[in-house]
Formats: structure tokens, sequence, C-alpha cells
């Protein structure tokens, strides 16, 4: 015992295996990073707190805040959710994502899930009933959407799109003022269903393994018709939030810029459906300036 307590040999094999392990942790803090997709669940906290605010700040309070938590946990529980049932497919389209790059077990990724689901559902009770039963709600969808909806084409696409608005209207509704919101809910609603049916253009060699997506019903050029209707009538709605007073007049400096970067976005895949691949990436873009011009409208 004494010989391996004063052995340098045996103090440095210590030394590397600690090395090692805290090596190892951080490659699982990274892992799990980049399972959660934390710019999506930033995102969608900034929904939140809009959803929350569009009535003036002066609704900002404790539960907004928990909100925003119970939003960002809901959103990295459903990444992590996704993955675990689409590991198989991400290993040909997302071959560097967690679980199919084996930097995390598809068990460690239901269970982080899981676990996010758990406390998003506690911190919604903490504030309404209301919060609690949309997050239940959601995760209910979310179950459906993995087992039925996905290989539904259109169906699976709305009920992603329809998680992703409702994070406005759930901020509003955690300070007792849904109504405002509703308009920026069906917005974000129209984008993420557009911005949806093309990343699955994009996907479809992956997609093709396991899933029965808008693009293989309809064909690739269709699907891309209709993401161009869908983008010409939210365009067209983005002027109501200030039109109607929700917010200021400021929000349309930001967002009409905004709607000319997806109004070339889809230009782009129009003319050539190769660039594909650039019209989801300048749509993400245009999102976030989205946003931007959201709570410039609430601010000013």
């Amino acid at each position: 015992m004494s010989v391996l307590l004063t052995n340098p040999m045996n103090e440095s094999s210590f030394a590397d295996y600690n090395h090692i392990k805290k090596h190892l942790g951080v490659n699982k803090v990274k892992a799990y990073l980049t399972l959660i997709r934390p710019e999506v669940c930033i995102m969608g906290l900034i929904i939140t707190f809009i959803g929350g605010v569009t009535g003036g700040f002066r609704y900002a309070s404790f539960d907004l805040l928990l909100a925003m938590i119970a939003v960002f946990l809901m959103t990295a529980g459903s990444m992590a959710f996704n993955d675990y049932f689409d590991w198989k497919i991400d290993k040909v389209a997302h071959p560097k994502r967690a679980i199919p790059s084996a930097r995390l077990l598809p068990r460690e990724g239901l269970q982080f899930a899981l676990l996010s689901f758990f406390i998003a559902l506690m911190l919604s009770l903490a504030i309404n009933m209301w919060c609690f039963g949309i997050i239940a709600f959601g995760i209910g969808f979310l179950v459906l959407y993995e087992k039925f909806f996905k290989n539904q084409a259109l169906v699976g696409n709305i009920v992603v799109a329809f998680l992703s608005g409702v994070a406005f209207i759930f901020g509003g509704v955690s300070v007792g003022r849904p109504y405002d919101a509703v308009i920026l809910s069906v917005i974000a609603f129209l984008v993420m269903l557009d911005r949806e049916i093309l990343m699955d253009v994009r996907d479809i060699e992956g997609d093709v393994l396991k899933r029965a997506t808008l693009p293989m019903k309809i064909g690739k050029k269709h699907s891309i018709y209709l993401g161009c209707i869908i983008m010409v009538a939210t365009i067209a709605l983005t002027p109501f939030p200030a039109f109607w007073g929700i917010l200021s007049w400021w929000y349309l400096i930001i967002i009409l810029p905004v709607d000319l970067l997806f109004l070339y976005a889809v230009l782009l895949v129009f003319r050539d459906i190769q660039n594909i691949s650039r019209t989801t990436d300048i749509m993400r873009i245009g999102m976030a300036f989205g946003l931007i011009g959201f709570i410039v409208g609430v601010v000013m």
C-alpha cells in the first residue's frame, strides 16, 4: 500500500487518469450542448419573453422568468427527444450530431429529454394551471409527432411549427395577457412551417431511410412552391402588429428588411433547388432579426 502511495509512476498514472476523466467530462458537456442546439433553446426563451412583455415591460415578472426557463428546457428536451428517435437517419443526414457521432448513447439522449420535460412541467405548474396545461399538451404533441405525425408529411411540419409558435402565447399566458401575442404566434408559426418544409426538401436523402415527408409525397418542386406561397402569406401579415398597435411603428423599420431577406431566400431556391441549404440558413438568420424587430417594437 505504501509503495502505491509513494511510487512516482503511480502518482503519474493517477494524474493521467484524472486528466482523461476531466477531458471526457468536458467532451460529454460539449456533446449535450450539441444535442440541445442552444441557439434554438435561446430563441425559444426570447420568444417567451417577447410574448410576456408585448403589452409593456410592466408585465415582466418572476412568473415570466419561470416561463422562459420552462420553454428553454422544453425546447432542449424536444431536441434530445427528436435526436433519440432520429439517430439512425442522422447518421446520413447529420452525422456530426451527438448521438450519431457516438459522443452520447441514445438512452442518454432520452434520459436528458425526460428530465428536461419533467422540470419544465414542474416550473409551469408553479406559474399557473394554464401554463402547466400548455407544457403538458406540448409534450403529448411531441410524443404523438415522433410516433405518428412524423410520417404524415405536412401534418408533422404543422405540429413542429405550432409548438414553436405557441411560445409567444405561453409567455403571454404566464403574465395573464395571451391575446396580444396571438398575431406574433401566427407569424412565427408560418415562418417555422415554411422552414420545416424546406428543410425536408434539404434532408430528403437522409429522411428516405425512415420518414415519409412532404417532398417525398408531392415532390421537391411542389414543396418549394408551397414554401414560397407560405412565405408570401407571412410577409403580408408582418405589418399587422404595428397596424393594430400591438407593437410600435419602429418594429417596421426592422421587419421590412427581414421581409426582403425572406423573399430573397425563397427566390434563391425557387430559381435553383441546389440553393436549398443556403435558403434555410438565410431563413434562420431572418428569424433572429425578426425577433429583434419584435423586441424593438415592444421597447420603443
